[in-house]
């Protein structure tokens, strides 16, 4: 099986899960992803529904995959020409995920990668992405990999659009890629410089969404704060939001959501003195007073009554 990016005759090439017996689909879909794309591996569930299609233009591939849940990873492959990789969602979400950071695509969002260095990808359920391949020594854009690594294009930025439209324009005409003319590969290079050269500067709309630990300081009052809250809100995986949880506050997002609620608890019970314990576990993000003091004689050693008998003598 070729590389994407290495297919003189143009042919586009078809694969399914579909195809093969039950109990053999995770194995050759793995097979699958590691020749496509060298260095990946793909952590998937023993019946994956999943396909991929694929040709090249030139010196770039093009590839479209559809996926159930899945994560793959790749540890970075320092033999063969780096590729700068752009993810375009078509439907679902996509969560880079290095030790830098994280990045969430939505539909209609790219993200970039350079494929010789490491990362994961959390791919959600149904997903639906074009993959464009192009050769490092292609793009003139002088960066650093880390300008590349996890750049999120957003589907605001009208360059971002222009790309998006280009590669999907090219994936419609997949059965006459041959007869397109010279020259077109050199085109979607020039726009992928465009669109990630205005990611890089900041010169296109803000593009970051929040993180999930200022999404969770911001609804700290809502008893429906949740793990499950945070990842729909900020489009990240669960499991992205409690890595960056651990990465950022080294705690789970229920012990921090915990703490912060009582630590705002302690200062309301002993600054304002008319108002109930329960009132105040309320407005802090409880939905049980119960639970609330004993949340709370387990961080400050008093129950919340002492604390305020405690505050109101000092």
């Amino acid at each position: 099986m070729d590389h994407l990016s290495v297919n003189p005759a143009r042919r586009v090439e078809t694969y399914s899960t579909l195809t093969m017996p039950p109990g053999t689909r995770a194995h050759y879909w793995r097979g699958l992803v590691a020749q496509a794309f060298p260095g990946m591996v793909a952590d998937v569930h023993d019946e994956i529904r999943a396909d991929l299609a694929r040709f090249s233009l030139g010196r770039i591939g093009i590839a479209r995959a559809r996926s159930e849940q899945a994560r793959v990873r790749r540890s970075g492959d320092g033999n063969r020409e780096s590729m700068i990789v752009l993810h375009a969602q078509r439907r679902g979400r996509m969560t880079f995920e290095q030790d830098c950071g994280l990045a969430c695509g939505a539909v209609g969002d790219i993200i970039v990668v350079d494929d010789s260095q490491p990362y994961s990808l959390d791919i959600s359920d149904h997903n639906d992405c074009l993959i464009l391949e192009i050769p490092k020594s292609l793009i003139e854009i002088d960066a650093k990999p880390a300008d590349w690594h996890g750049l999120l294009l957003s589907r605001r930025d009208p360059n971002v659009g222009f790309l998006s439209q280009m590669v999907e324009s090219l994936w419609m005409q997949r059965e006459r890629i041959t007869e397109l003319g010279e020259g077109i590969d050199a085109l979607v290079v020039t726009a992928a410089e465009i669109a990630c050269r205005a990611a890089m500067q900041g010169a296109g709309p803000e593009s970051t969404s929040e993180s999930p630990v200022q999404f969770a300081r911001r609804h700290l009052d809502d008893p429906e704060l949740s793990t499950a809250m945070i990842s729909e809100a900020t489009g990240l995986s669960p499991r992205a939001v409690q890595k960056s949880f651990a990465r950022y506050t080294r705690q789970t997002p229920t012990a921090y959501i915990t703490e912060q609620r009582l630590a705002r608890a302690a200062d309301r019970l002993s600054a304002d003195l008319h108002q109930s314990i329960t009132a105040i576990a309320f407005d802090v993000g409880f939905s049980d007073s119960a639970f609330f003091s004993r949340c709370f004689r387990r961080c400050y050693g008093l129950t919340p009554s002492e604390w305020r008998a405690k505050s109101t003598a000092s």
